[in-house]
């Protein structure tokens, strides 16, 4: 019969029996402790499963979001064309021409009426791009526009908000009068 290991060094004298004994009850202790599930050795494929899990868990949150976000731009974008569409003016038998400029270059659109030039001017109405042409909606639908895409508004004349008033202002307390002709 094969005898143990520890046998083996108390018949060679490479150890004597309180050694042996010691060494024979811990580990007994060690295999009765995780037998217990006092002490589980930590096993490194696991950990690096759970990390490996954790990390694909990231990465397709990140792809969820972005789908998100280009959703969100997307149903942005299609309200704005909606929007642009339902609230355009007719611009048909248009005889008077309106130039302005559109990123440093002067365009023109034909509106059908003087009165709608002179809203176009006094900023009733403004001018946004529509893909390759331009369109003509009331200034309030501008606005709207503004808030979500900015850049497609190419002309609104609209009177910016007045915020409250600077109060380093020195001409504050200089009201210019209404009736002032130049």
């Amino acid at each position: 019969m094969a005898q143990s290991l520890r046998d083996q060094f108390l018949k060679m004298g490479l150890v004597d029996k309180k050694q042996a004994t010691q060494a024979k009850k811990t580990t007994y202790k060690k295999t009765k402790e995780q037998d217990k599930g006092r002490i589980q050795a930590p096993d490194e494929n696991k950990i690096r499963a759970q990390q490996a899990l954790a990390e694909k868990k990231k990465q397709t949150q990140s792809a969820n979001q972005k789908q998100k976000e280009a959703a969100k731009k997307a149903e942005k974008i299609a309200q704005i064309r909606q929007l642009i569409t339902t609230n355009r003016l007719p611009l048909k038998d248009a005889i008077i021409a309106y130039r302005f400029t559109d990123s440093n270059r002067i365009a023109r659109i034909f509106v059908p009426t003087k009165e709608m030039v002179d809203e176009l001017s006094q900023g009733k109405l403004a001018i946004v791009r529509e893909k390759n042409s331009y369109a003509v909606v009331p200034s309030t639908i501008a606005e709207k526009i503004r808030e979500w895409q900015p850049e497609l508004i190419v002309l609104s004349n609209a009177a910016p908000q007045k915020s409250e008033e600077d109060p380093d202002d020195p001409y504050a307390a200089y009201k210019i009068p209404d009736d002032l002709i130049w």
